[in-house]
Order: structure tokens, then C-alpha cells, then sequence
């Protein structure tokens, strides 16, 4: 039963973030044969997604891992500090494909893939330690919060 406790605990929590990744593959493989119309509709659909997961985190999971899970403000922090880094890197990657640049695609896409699978394993090591805590009982509280995110207006600016 815990086991299962676990990987419910899990699915939930991970929030799809295999899909980011295989969003950026697939927006890699139209670039790379110029198909930069569907390449830009793809990164497109990609930002927008990744723009309200990444709200999720900020406003509903981060605090909630500090507040109620006893996470430390250093591990919160850290994490919020590599979706600036995130940010940044996409902020790389949009101009690019704006500029429909195949010469420098592939140089702003490598970190930026880095970084985020880097930091999917990360968060996904912290809400590991969550299985049996606190989150567990308020999942349904959790999960009301994370669908009510997305109103109103982002914290966190983008630039583009």
C-alpha cells in the first residue's frame, strides 16, 4: 500500500514534465528542417503550457513545500532560482526562432534542455521526500489550489 501511496503521490505531483520535454524535442525537429511555421507554433504551445506549470509551482507548490511540508527555504529558493534560469534560457531560445535563426538554434536549445531536465530530476527528488507528508493529506486542497491558478495575473515576468 505505501508503494502505491507513492506513486499516487507522484502522478500528481510531476505534472507532466516528460511532455515539456518531448514538446522541446519536437519543436527541435521542425527547426531542423526549417519548418520554422510549425516550429514556431510548437514553442508556442510549449511556453504557454510551461508558463502556467511553472505558475503552479510558484504559487501553489513552492509555498506549500515551505509553509506546510517543512521543506527548507534553501531547497524552495533553489528551485525558484533555476525557473529564473529557465526563463532566461527560453527568453534565448524565442528570439531565435522569431529570427527563424537555424545557425544558432541548436546552441540555444542544448542549455536550455540541460537545464530543464536537470531541474525536472531536481523537483521531482523533493516532492519524492513528500510521499508520505503532509501533501498527501491535502492533496484535494492542493489540486483545488493548482486549478485555480490559472486566473489572474502571473508574479513572475516572462518578457515575451
Amino acid at each position: 500500500i505505501e508503494g502505491h501511496n507513492m506513486s499516487e503521490t507522484m502522478n500528481w505531483l510531476l505534472h507532466d514534465h516528460r511532455k515539456y520535454e518531448a514538446a522541446l524535442d519536437e519543436c527541435e525537429l521542425a527547426a531542423g528542417v526549417n519548418d520554422w511555421k510549425v516550429a514556431i507554433r510548437l514553442f508556442n504551445d510549449f511556453v504557454n503550457d510551461l508558463k502556467l506549470h511553472v505558475r503552479i509551482e510558484d504559487e501553489v507548490l513552492f509555498p506549500f513545500l515551505e509553509n506546510e511540508a517543512s521543506i527548507p527555504e534553501s531547497i524552495v529558493s533553489d528551485l525558484s532560482d533555476e525557473h529564473d534560469n529557465l526563463v532566461r534560457l527560453l527568453n534565448d531560445l524565442a528570439v531565435i526562432i522569431r529570427n527563424k535563426d537555424s545557425d544558432h538554434f541548436e546552441e540555444s536549445l542544448v542549455p536550455l534542455k540541460k537545464v530543464m531536465i536537470e531541474h525536472n530530476a531536481h523537483e521531482e527528488a523533493v516532492f519524492r521526500k513528500m510521499a508520505n507528508s503532509p501533501l498527501l493529506e491535502k492533496r484535494d486542497e492542493i489540486l483545488a489550489r493548482m486549478s485555480a491558478v490559472n486566473t489572474g495575473k502571473s508574479q513572475r515576468n516572462w518578457g515575451f
